[in-house]
């Protein structure tokens, strides 16, 4: 098949597959990072908590 048998309708949808999958790729790493950021706050929070929730030690001397 040559490109004067409609090769042109076929890489049109070749370029919107192409731009479908960019776009789902950049979805799913937009999705990890969130995830990952949200999983970072939630361990600074448990550490601020936790270092709040410990009484303070008087010294032994």
């Amino acid at each position: 098949m040559s490109d004067r048998d409609g090769g042109g309708f076929f890489r049109s949808i070749e370029a919107l597959l192409a731009i479908v999958g960019a776009l789902t790729v950049m979805g799913i790493v937009a999705v990890a990072v969130s995830v990952f950021a949200w999983e970072m706050e939630l361990r600074r929070t448990e550490q601020q908590e936790a270092a709040v929730a410990e009484p303070p030690t008087a010294p032994s001397a």
